[in-house]
């Protein structure tokens, strides 16, 4: 016995519904449909990096057959603080700047295997902010996830030598009781 004859043999009394192939089928799509919704996964994660340093901006999806036909990199830096679209890969046309060509971002994924990676290499302040991958898939539609981008900025510490100059003659200088109190007196 499939679960939805189990559904219609156990509850139909409770419900004013007739149980019949219909209502089966009903129950059958929508039992399919859940366990399809929760099988696809995109990955991401926290990335930190020291100021100057190389960031990894891992993404990629798993658990799907659907097809991929475009990745997508959205970015809210501190130097652009609204959602900007800066980088797009097609299979293809490889990956293209959207706006302004940035050499220091580097895809290293690889779109047949649905891997979304970027590298940022140079990482300043103005980086630091929230990245997107969004991946458009057929016939799932759009999955993405963020990956939050923390920069640390390692302590500048600076000593100098600022003695005060009284003269251009060099002097020796003893403490007072080491001196001969006669020549003092002079």
């Amino acid at each position: 016995m499939d679960e939805a004859a189990f559904f219609c043999a156990n509850y139909c009394h409770r419900f004013p519904l007739r149980c019949d192939s219909m209502t089966r089928m009903l129950l059958m799509i929508v039992l399919l449909m859940s366990t399809d919704a929760e099988a696809l996964r995109v990955i991401g994660g926290n990335v930190k990096v020291v100021q100057g340093g190389t960031a990894m901006l891992s993404c990629y999806v798993m658990d799907t057959n659907d097809d991929l036909t475009q990745i997508t990199w959205q970015r809210r830096t501190r130097e652009k603080p609204h959602n900007d679209n800066f980088l797009t890969i097609l299979p293809r046309d490889g990956p293209q700047f959207v706006s302004e060509r940035d050499d220091r971002f580097k895809y290293i994924g690889n779109f047949n295997d649905k891997n979304a990676t970027l590298q940022l290499s140079n990482v300043a302040l103005k980086d630091e902010g929230s990245y997107t991958c969004i991946f458009t898939l057929f016939p799932s539609g759009n999955q993405k996830t963020e990956i939050p981008l923390n920069l640390l900025v390692p302590p500048f510490t600076s000593i100098k030598d600022n003695l005060p100059t009284l003269g251009t003659e060099e002097v020796y200088l003893l403490p007072a009781r080491l001196l001969d109190r006669s020549l003092l007196q002079r």
